[in-house]
């Protein structure tokens, strides 16, 4: 048992790589093994928004043609985005193939991506009547996650601290699981505003090569989606700070010229 924690412990622990998109250093070992692991991570995760999420409509349901036209939108966003996403990242086309869109009926008002290329939607954002600028941001944003391998570097942090957790000394399996945990958890929360901030600047990279500049997808997140109905929830929390963020970076052409990411 404790051969194979070593031998893991040995791979990840040197093993930090600097993206050449952000720039700035993750645990990237065994992409492999963590995209496996990021995975099966995203579909608990989709799993358990069913559970909490509220549901996306009461009397008044949307009818069935409604959401296939929010579905075909997300779609099209999505096909426009795509080659904008393969020039950027030359490498996706090897790690992911292509980028597979959809939306969520369980996911409420929400978005999410996995390592492997999964982006999904929630069939709740329909009610917030987002458009189509403020449906590309939110593709972006998630396919930003990707690029910059966000899913992988997260369960990577997961799978050092397991296998680190092997070799505490005199621990039970309910402490050592608490304290890998715990320790995970830390190190990924260490790094989530700077995975929010790179995701950003390279959605604000994509928007801008298929034609909407900063400045407008900024205007977009702020006026093109009802935001009375935004939940109170962290990816509602996610949002604003991204309206502000894009604001930001559209205040002066450096900023914006730093976000297009170019090479």
């Amino acid at each position: 048992m404790r051969i194979p924690a070593l031998l893991l412990a040995i791979a990840l622990l040197p093993a930090c790589s600097t993206n050449p998109l952000t720039g700035r250093e993750q645990i990237l070992a065994l992409p492999a093994v963590q995209t496996a692991y990021a995975e099966a991570k995203f579909a608990a995760y989709t799993v358990a928004q069913a559970l909490v999420a509220a549901p996306a409509c009461a009397q008044d349901c949307e009818r069935a043609d409604e959401a296939a036209r929010f579905a075909r939108r997300v779609e099209r966003i999505g096909a426009q985005l795509e080659p904008a996403a393969q020039a950027m990242s030359p490498d996706l086309a090897a790690r992911i193939g292509r980028f597979r869109i959809e939306v969520s009926d369980t996911l409420g008002v929400g978005t999410a991506a996995s390592a492997g290329g999964r982006i999904a939607l929630g069939a709740g954002l329909a009610g917030l009547e987002p458009t189509d600028a403020v449906l590309a941001f939110l593709v972006a944003r998630e396919m930003a996650h990707v690029i910059a391998r966000h899913g992988e570097e997260n369960s990577g942090a997961t799978l050092l601290f397991t296998a680190l957790g092997a070799f505490l000394p005199g621990v039970n399996v309910v402490l050592r699981f608490a304290a890998t945990t715990l320790g995970s958890n830390a190190l990924v929360n260490s790094w989530a505003l700077q995975q929010q901030r790179e995701a950003d600047r390279i959605a604000v990279a994509l928007l801008w090569r298929i034609g909407l500049s900063a400045t407008e997808v900024a205007d977009s997140l702020e006026i093109g989606v009802m935001h009375a109905r935004l939940p109170g929830s962290d990816w509602g929390a996610r949002y604003l700070d991204s309206l502000q963020h894009v604001a930001w970076i559209a205040t002066s052409p450096e900023k914006v010229q730093s976000a297009k990411l170019d090479p």
